[in-house]
């Protein structure tokens, strides 16, 4: 087993680019590495590097039972493009019944608390649980995606579970931006989630999450303003679900 370091870190650092990165971490940990996605742009160019790279990559999303049916829909054409299982996590049904009988279908409008507490069931254990199983995770965290996910690294060593285990969480597209993005879809047939290529008026949509929890956004707001819109008042909002939280201090 390769022990998760900063060895390792060291000699992936020398393969600049990403197809060549994400076979390389594939070759080593097999099925346990993973892309998770929710299907945005970055995650869907992983795969295809992934699989243009001669690998059959392990892929994951998380399923809070509120995405839009364009998601699930997308989710199944990528299935089917690339020969591959999705795997479609979601959150513990027991728990979910509990927190929406305690505190209502929409929770999330109550308080910013509670829009944390029903992301952290939705979102953040289902896939506290997927990294129980991997030791790399490869996300699709970019740079150019907000004021907080500017200082991105490319490499993290994160601590996960009770045990603090090593986990490598690599974000392999992390200085890529947009336009190399949509340039690289076109390219190569990538498959697109048509809510991204969706514009009324100059309102579009930059970052999909939850059908309510999910706006489209004007000409001149920040990318991440339509997702929990009703919280865009409030100092220090970051707008981040919790997934990329969680895990604050370094092995």
């Amino acid at each position: 087993m390769t022990p998760i370091n900063q060895q390792l870190i060291a000699e992936l650092e020398k393969i600049e680019d990403a197809g060549p990165l994400i076979h390389e971490i594939f070759s080593r940990f097999g099925p346990r590495a993973a892309i998770g996605t929710s299907g945005q742009l970055t995650g869907v160019a992983m795969i295809d590097l992934a699989v243009s790279s001669g690998t059959l990559p392990r892929v994951f999303t998380i399923d809070t039972l509120r995405l839009f049916p364009e998601t699930y829909q997308l989710f199944d054409k990528i299935e089917k493009k690339y020969r591959l299982k999705v795997e479609r996590i979601k959150p513990d049904p027991k728990k979910l019944a509990a927190m929406v009988k305690e505190h209502g279908e929409h929770l999330f409008f109550d308080s910013k608390q509670k829009q944390e507490m029903c992301c952290n069931l939705r979102k953040v254990e289902p896939n506290e649980r997927v990294l129980d199983t991997v030791d790399v995770w490869l996300t699709g965290l970019r740079a150019d995606q907000s004021k907080g996910r500017a200082k991105t690294s490319r490499f993290e060593i994160i601590a996960h579970g009770p045990d603090k285990r090593p986990i490598l969480k690599v974000s392999p597209l992390v200085a890529w931006t947009e336009k190399q993005l949509r340039e690289y879809a076109a390219q190569h047939q990538v498959p697109v989630h048509p809510l991204l290529d969706w514009n009324q008026d100059g309102w579009y949509y930059e970052s999909l999450g939850c059908v309510i929890c999910t706006t489209p956004i004007g000409p001149d707001e920040p990318r991440r303003a339509g997702r929990w819109r009703w919280f865009n008042n409030l100092e220090d909002n970051d707008k981040e679900c919790g997934i990329h939280k969680v895990h604050k201090d370094e092995v």
